[in-house]
């Protein structure tokens, strides 16, 4: 990994002066989008856990719908892939 980051401060001290500052809003940004996708991966994973355990309490009838689209989901990527 170092390695890398000594690659890309060569690679920089080789830009010209006059162009630093663009270069700055490229790794900038780059650095601002990844954080916001981290975010946006633990927010999600929240509001995952929130529905953790929902099904446990359901009613038979409930239960023979879900087995039933499991069921249809299961043929129609058998019928696909076979």
């Amino acid at each position: 990994m170092a390695n890398v980051k000594e690659k890309i401060i060569k690679e920089v001290e080789k830009i010209p002066e006059e162009k630093i500052a663009e270069l700055y809003n490229v790794v900038h940004l780059f650095r601002v989008g990844i954080e916001s996708k981290k975010k946006t991966a633990k927010d999600r994973r929240s509001e995952a856990v929130n529905f953790f355990g929902i099904w446990k309490d359901m009613s038979p009838k409930e239960n023979a719908v879900l087995d039933e689209i499991q069921s249809r989901r299961e043929r129609t990527y058998r019928e696909r892939v076979v």
